[in-house]
């Protein structure tokens, strides 16, 4: 086949789509229009396919409340913008005393709310 062949849609053999045996027998099934360029093509939308969507997010639901739920007891990160010399202070603080420079801010930080009370 050269390059300067062209081939359409027509010389294309294409399979039809399997339907399950619960779609085609109960009457009660919604069905979803989907256009392509050929024509139109029925889905069968099931309501075992509805319910399963529901328990779904059920599911999500309860796994997200167990993640928060393991979290209460986790430790939260925050985030300091600290300018360079006090960065480099706080760098040079932590090697001489053998610390990470977080040990140290956690020791600030809660000296820092015991002496304002909170």
């Amino acid at each position: 086949m050269s390059g300067k062949e062209i081939l359409s849609l027509d010389e294309f053999a294409l399979a039809s789509r399997k339907q399950h045996k619960e779609a085609v027998e109960s009457p009660a099934n919604v069905q979803v229009e989907c256009t392509v360029s050929t024509g139109v093509v029925l889905e069968p939308v099931t309501p075992d396919v509805q319910e399963k969507a529901g328990k779904s997010s059920d599911a999500g639901k309860a796994l997200r409340q167990m993640k928060r739920a393991r979290m209460k007891g986790a430790s939260h990160y925050v985030n300091v913008n600290l300018d360079r010399d006090t960065k480099q202070r706080l760098k040079l603080a932590s090697f001489n005393m053998d610390t990470s420079m977080q040990a140290i801010m956690e020791k600030a930080i809660r000296r820092y709310l015991d002496a304002n009370g909170h």
